[in-house]
């Protein structure tokens, strides 16, 4: 079982936050709802968290629906077998949506077959394009039945309600700028003077940034990006 003692759940921090303020528990609720704002406010703008999911494909119309909690994509995959790595699906827009009542194929001829400006210079056997206004992707109809996998950007934050008994999961060293946001949007919503909202937004944008500068890259991640992008199989110290 993976170690999680370097997260905390969002139920478990809005109960610290109580236990030191002294807060009555009955308040609970609005502060795991205004806690979840917070959190994806982070995980959009700040706090980069990436996740992968199984894709179930529609093999009627083929399409799949993005996840609750889909920003954007990092890549959408198979695996192969024999290298065991991803094969990624290349993106088209020119993709037809199935769905799309009405439509009638043209027979373009030759034309098919004339290479011009914006031709593909390569070929993958399979392709998918993001739909975004309808939250899904689509797929071509070379799609046969494998595990699609895909690689995302989330707001970490699923399904969040007043009756939901789902939770969520965020890392320690977040819990600071999550206590000064529940101040700040507590001020905004309870009707503090001005100059208090902009005292407490101040707090958690310093505390964001104090934040951030735990997420900069290392001198070895800088080189394994570099190396991992060029032509270079290795490097030679003396």
């Amino acid at each position: 079982m993976a170690q999680r003692n370097g997260v905390i759940t969002l139920s478990a921090f809005i109960k610290k936050y109580f236990f030191k303020l002294g807060i009555d528990e009955g308040e609970f609720h609005r502060y795991y709802v205004i806690g979840a704002d917070g959190l994806r406010d982070l995980h959009v703008h700040h706090l980069p968290i990436m996740k992968t999911a199984t894709l179930s494909i529609d093999g009627t119309n083929f399409t799949a629906d993005y996840p609750d909690d889909y920003i954007d994509y990092v890549f959408v995959a198979i695996e192969d077998e024999d290298k065991g790595r991803w094969w990624t699906f290349t993106r088209d827009d020119e993709m037809v949506d199935k769905t799309i009542s009405g439509i009638t194929g043209s027979d373009l001829g030759e034309l098919a077959h004339v290479i011009g400006p914006g031709g593909v210079g390569g070929h993958n056997k399979y392709y998918f394009q993001p739909d975004n206004h309808n939250r899904r992707f689509l797929f071509d109809e070379a799609y046969s039945g494998e595990t699609v996998i895909l690689k995302y950007k989330s707001t970490g934050v699923e399904s969040v309600s007043y009756s939901s008994t789902d939770d969520v999961e965020f890392p320690v060293y977040a819990e600071d700028p999550m206590e000064k946001y529940l101040r700040w949007m507590l001020a905004e919503y309870d009707g503090e003077p001005i100059s208090e909202k902009d005292r407490r937004k101040r707090l958690y944008e310093s505390s964001v940034m104090q934040m951030r500068n735990l997420d900069l890259p290392s001198a070895q991640e800088i080189l394994d990006i570099w190396l991992g992008s060029s032509n270079v199989t290795g490097v030679i110290r003396s």
